[in-house]
């Protein structure tokens, strides 16, 4: 597997998360996942949702389940709970960018 597998939300509750708290944790959760990877862990860090009002941050990962625990770990990422994640099947905009 090269960590394009299945998904997953670690969910942060985060109060007054600020905005550089926040690219900070997304760098580090990247560095995470990309060491990982390079060792052959199936893992890869897709970036973060934030919902300000929920104080509620959303780091999404891919991969393999223990990968993606130890990427979020390694990275200090705050996370309650990880779970699977999964897309809506509606297709992507076109290119074009109508939507």
């Amino acid at each position: 597997m090269d960590g394009r597998g299945v998904e997953y939300v670690a969910e942060c509750f985060w109060p007054g998360v600020r905005e550089a708290e926040l690219r900070a944790l997304d760098e580090r959760a990247r560095a995470s996942a990309d060491g990982l990877a390079e060792q052959g862990r199936p893992v890869r860090y897709l970036g973060s949702l934030l919902m300000r009002t929920d104080e509620v941050v959303l780091c999404l990962f891919a991969g393999d389940a223990n990968a993606v625990r130890a990427a979020a770990e390694r990275a200090h990422v705050p996370f309650e709970r990880i779970v699977v994640a999964e897309r809506s099947s509606l297709p992507a905009p076109e290119a074009s960018g109508r939507r």
